[in-house]
């Protein structure tokens, strides 16, 4: 049976095989960006950079177009055929990943990871689109949360494959390794994914809405601002220590870039993936109660990572800093599922590309574009001229960035106050069914 074949006769296997071709692209989409943080310490030695130079190009550089881009590209997201617009994305940010490994100074590697931004801005919003096209608002959530996994999954695979990679064989190479295999990814889901009907399960116009209506209505959703600003805070903390982490291993304890990769990943990835189930299922199953654990969920677990994330960096021996960061390693993906499942269900079906898009905006320019450049920036200010305590720096740099996820708990928290209101909008006709 066709893949058109089975869409039409077996919708509720297709959807799963929609899912999970969806997680796959988002699975590389991680792989390709975090990458560059296995990888940053030969980087750094061959080209001769400064941690505030890896900071910039591990954080700015990516977001900047990462962040522009992705507001255009979500408008057509919302009007046009949103397959095409990911498959398309994932081809560039494959190249541009493969270009990495060409990079002979700081400019050509900057110029290589805007690409990588570039191309990476059109995979998330149309396929949070998408699968709210696919999933009624009830299994969004769960939905959101597998796609999600993409995330962790992606970083462990970097983590292992690029430590053993870049010790085995090198980082130019690594760069070629994990980018080109993208190509033959992106014609597969073009070939895999049929494109829905818009707003199939919401009682509501599916019309693209004007972009000064979507805006509007945006600025009204306190839910969606106190949600985006929270989530920008808690990804400025986990961007911060996904960049910088390996670094920090590397340089205060006697270990190898494969042990860094497989241990480190295993204590810091793995428990990130079981958490970002977690809350998906958390969410669904406390919100159909109350609302309001939507954001409960989040901020709860988010309080938690400062000082779980701050003792456990001032551990001396390494098995001790693995052993206390599983926990805040587990909490640190549980916001992900009921944030962007509850984005998707405060917006019309019209506007959620582009509402996911403003999101992400806020998410990654703070959070992916700030946190690991202002790392480098304070570890930079912290080394002595002659980096003999380029080790303490990086590690003092991290442990004062941690303590941001308790602001971030605190917008969470601000947006359980709002979000059954916000939910239910008037001009929803009575909310997201």
């Amino acid at each position: 049976m066709s893949i058109s074949g089975v869409a039409t006769k077996r919708p509720g296997l297709y959807r799963n095989i929609v899912l999970g071709s969806l997680f796959v692209i988002y699975t590389f989409n991680f792989i390709d960006r975090l990458i560059f943080s296995v990888l940053q310490e030969p980087i750094k030695q061959e080209l001769d950079l400064s941690d505030l130079q890896m900071g910039i190009l591990n954080g700015m550089a990516f977001a900047v177009f990462y962040t522009a881009v992705g507001l255009p590209i979500a408008w057509a997201a919302d009007r046009f055929n949103r397959v095409s617009i990911i498959s398309a994305s994932l081809a560039i940010w494959s190249l541009f990943t493969a270009a990495s490994g060409l990079a002979l100074n700081f400019w050509q590697m900057f110029f290589a990871r805007l690409g990588v931004g570039f191309g990476e801005a059109g995979c998330t919003p149309p396929a949070h689109s998408l699968m709210s096209d696919y999933f009624n608002a009830r299994q969004r959530t769960r939905a959101i949360a597998i796609y999600s996994l993409g995330i962790p999954i992606g970083g462990l695979i970097g983590l292992v494959a690029g430590g053993w990679v870049v010790e085995n064989i090198g980082w130019r190479q690594a760069f070629f390794i994990v980018g080109l295999p993208g190509l033959v990814i992106a014609v597969l889901a073009k070939i895999i994914i049929k494109e829905p009907k818009r707003g199939a399960f919401d009682q509501v116009s599916t019309a693209p809405v004007p972009f000064m209506a979507v805006w509007g209505a945006l600025l009204k959703n306190k839910t969606f601002w106190m949600f985006s600003i929270g989530g920008s805070l808690t990804s400025l903390g986990g961007y911060a220590l996904s960049a910088w982490m390996v670094p920090h291993l590397l340089r205060t304890y006697d270990m190898s870039y494969a042990e860094v990769g497989l241990k480190f990943g295993l204590v810091g990835i793995v428990p990130t993936a079981v958490g970002t189930f977690i809350g998906g299922w958390l969410a669904d199953h406390l919100g159909k109660k109350n609302l309001r654990w939507y954001a409960l969920i989040p901020a709860g677990f988010t309080i938690i990572m400062a000082p779980m994330y701050f003792v456990a960096l001032q551990m001396q021996n390494p098995w001790w800093l693995m052993a206390i960061w599983v926990l805040p390693a587990l909490s640190a993906g549980v916001w992900f599922a009921p944030l962007f499942g509850s984005i998707q269900n405060l917006v019309e079906p019209g506007m959620r590309a582009f509402a996911s898009s403003i999101n992400l905006f806020v998410v990654n320019i703070i959070g992916l574009g700030i946190g690991p450049t202002l790392v480098g920036a304070l570890s930079t200010y912290f080394t002595l001229p002659d980096s003999s305590n380029e080790a303490q720096a990086l590690q003092l740099s991290l442990s004062i960035v941690v303590w941001i996820y308790v602001i971030s708990a605190a917008f969470y928290y601000f947006a359980s106050r709002t979000i059954v209101k916000d939910w239910h909008g008037d001009g929803r006709k009575g909310g997201v069914q």
